[in-house]
Parts: C-alpha cells; structure tokens; sequence
C-alpha cells in the first residue's frame, strides 16, 4: 500500500489510543496522528491532506459532528470515519448528513473496520485489491427504462463473461423494486432485508444463500417486499451488502430509485461508475441537468458519471448535440428506441437478448455489456452511422 496518512481525532486519550491500536493491526505502515484537540481539525486537514480522518462522535449534538462539517467543508478528497460508542440511526443520518463516508461502533471490529477502509480507500483511489465493479444504473425521471436496462446489462455481461460469479444484479428499489419480476423471478426467499439485517457477518457464503438465481448467471437480490423490511433499513447497512457484492462478483449492478435520498446517496458513493439515464424528452434533460448538479455538489468526478441516451429516435425538435450541449456532458452511449421487442421482454420476463438477439436495442446494450466488462466490441457492435452506440 502507498503511504496513507490517517488522522484520529477524539478527545478521550484512552478511546483515541483504542482507535489507534484498531488501525495498526488493521496495518501497521499506516502513519497514525493523533489530536485531542478538535478544532484544530479543519486548520491540520487543510495543511497535511490526510488521505481519511477518523472522529468521535457519540449523539446529534455532539460537537464532533461540527467538526464533521467543518472537515468536509474545506475538502471533498479526504475520507472521514465516524467512530461512535452510542450509533443510533439518527445518529448515522446526522453523520451522513454532515459528510461522514464511514460509520463504525466503538470497540471497534476488526471486520468491520477492514470492510470500511476496503471501500474508503477504492472510492478515494489509494489502492485496489483486485475486487470487483459496482455500477450504478440511475435517473432522476420515472419511467425512464432504469430497470430494464439494469436487468439486460446484468445479464449480458455475465452471458459474455461466461464465468461464475461475473455479474450480479441488487435492487434498491425498498418500496417499489421490481427487478425480481422483470427477471421473471416469480418466487424467491430472501431480499436485500435480510442481507443488509446480516451485514455484520456477511461473507461470500452467507451471501450466495440469499441471492436468487437467473438462467442467464447472474445473481440477483430482489428488494424487501413489504414496507416494514423496507422502512427498518439503514443505509450503512445497505453499503455493508454492497461492499460484500463487490468482494464476491465481477461486477455489481445498482437499481437505484428516481430520488437522491439517504441510501441512493450510500449506493452512488459506492459505485465506480453511474450511468445516468436521460430521454430525448425536455423533461427528462432538465432533470438530468438538475441530478448532474447535486453529483458535482456531492463531490462525484466528472468521469464517474456516464451519460447515457435511452430510447433513442431520430429527432426533428432537438438533436444528441444540443442534448449534450443543454446538459454540458459528453454522451457515453445510445440505446435505440425499440419499443416492440422490450414491451415482449418484459411481459414474458425474458432477457431482450433471448426475445430478439439481433433488435437494435439488443445490440445496443450488449455491446455496452462488453465494453463495460472491458471486451473487445464484436463485428456487429462497430456499426457506424446512426446507431453507432458509443459516442
């Protein structure tokens, strides 16, 4: 690992020392400093650049949660950890809400602190360990083909693929997730719910126990199916499954809801790459336009964000010019509008590939699946003119 410079700031002597103790077995190269005094946090954030810092904060009013804020005003880069003797989830909101990354129990596990830094480190760039993709499929418009283009790129890129454990496919969907059925997973015994309600001691095991099966070879795990599972899930919780997706399979795939709420935000900070779903409709480029700016107030790289073009048809009233030109980002891929094989696909619960391998949004999408999965594009998918998919 590269040189990682942690800071640990708690104004207990005795619980900062326990933190420090928790890191080094966690790695013992890690430059660790301590500092008791908590405003001067910002100041030494600013000055040194430490890759994460890790705060003490025990309740809502905690004054630490200031210093929260305080930190992640003056930088988006670092990673900031939450340490707290009493979580609660209002607690883990407030932290959220402040701009904390991580939220850890104190004693602190030396499994979850792994998991933890696991994903702060690959979302900050510091290192990777050969883990898996985690990709978001996201728009802020209903009905804009959200699910039926996470389904699809899920099953392709493990049909491309051809190995065990390529791709998997999680729906985030709590209140209206709709991915088992469009799957035609009529029947399955476990959701997200329990996933998420085993978080502390989800491994690979225990996880494929939750997961139904699709015949393409992709895992799925369906969204809870009553709003009482739905309602009692924390979104630590949720980035806990998806870390674990990330260990396990290829690539993970995200449903996300149309709203950027607390757990969206969870699943999004997770997630390699977004692609961002927008229709040649007005409506639908001005909410793109309104998503793009809370990622950039989120802190998202530019480049983490792929703007994709669904349903797409020749238009006279505007053009992918002045789309990409009214949303001031590059167009990463088109997917036809092909109404008749998608509308079969779904009402049969059949991949599109299987009710029409050569329709062009089939081609569409499964030459995104391989660039996606890093393939080289076949014959087919090099088509230029006006379906040529990759912009």
């Amino acid at each position: 690992m590269p040189d990682v410079r942690i800071m640990v700031l708690h104004p207990n002597e005795q619980h900062c020392e326990q933190i420090l103790a928790a890191f080094r077995q966690y790695d013992s190269e890690l430059e660790l400093i301590p500092i008791a005094d908590l405003r001067q946090g910002p100041s030494r954030v600013k000055e040194e650049h430490p890759a994460a810092v890790v705060v003490g904060v025990d309740s809502p009013n905690d004054p630490a949660l200031g210093t929260v804020e305080a930190i992640r005003a003056v930088t988006e880069d670092v990673g900031i950890i939450v340490v707290s003797k009493e979580p609660t989830r209002e607690l883990l909101v407030s932290c959220m809400r402040a701009g904390s990354d991580e939220f850890l129990e104190f004693p602190i596990d030396a499994d979850e602190l792994s998991k933890a830094l696991a994903g702060l480190f690959k979302r900050k760039g510091i290192f990777t360990q050969g883990e898996g993709t985690v990709l978001s499929v996201f728009s802020v418009s209903g009905g804009a083909g959200v699910t039926t283009v996470a389904c699809n790129l899920a099953a392709l890129i493990a049909r491309e693929l051809r190995a065990p454990k390529s791709s998997c496919i999680v729906d985030l969907n709590l209140q209206f997730g709709s991915v088992a059925l469009t799957m035609d997973i009529l029947e399955f015994s476990h959701t997200l719910a329990d996933a998420a309600h085993e978080q502390e001691r989800l491994d690979e095991n225990l996880l494929a126990t939750f997961m139904s099966d699709h015949e393409s070879g992709v895992a799925v795990l369906p969204a809870p199916v009553s709003l009482e599972e739905a309602e009692g899930l924390d979104p630590w919780r949720i980035r806990g499954v998806i870390q674990t997706c990330r260990k396990v399979y290829n690539y993970t795939i995200l449903d996300l809801p149309h709203t950027i709420d607390d757990g969206s935000i969870v699943a999004l900070d997770e997630s390699d790459e977004i692609l961002l779903l927008c229709e040649m409709l007005l409506p639908s480029i001005r909410r793109t336009i309104r998503a793009l700016e809370t990622f950039k107030e989120l802190g998202y790289r530019s480049e983490k964000v792929k703007f994709v073009i669904n349903r797409y048809y020749d238009s006279h009233e505007i053009s992918l010019d002045e789309v990409a030109k009214h949303v001031n980002q590059p167009i990463h891929w088109l997917i036809p509008y092909d109404s008749r094989p998608i509308m079969s696909s779904l009402n049969s619960g059949q991949a599109l590939d299987i009710v029409d391998p050569d329709c062009q949004a089939t081609r569409s999408l499964r030459a995104l699946a391989r660039t996606t999965a890093g393939l080289a594009p076949t014959q087919k998918a090099k088509k230029k003119g006006l379906f040529s998919w990759a912009r």
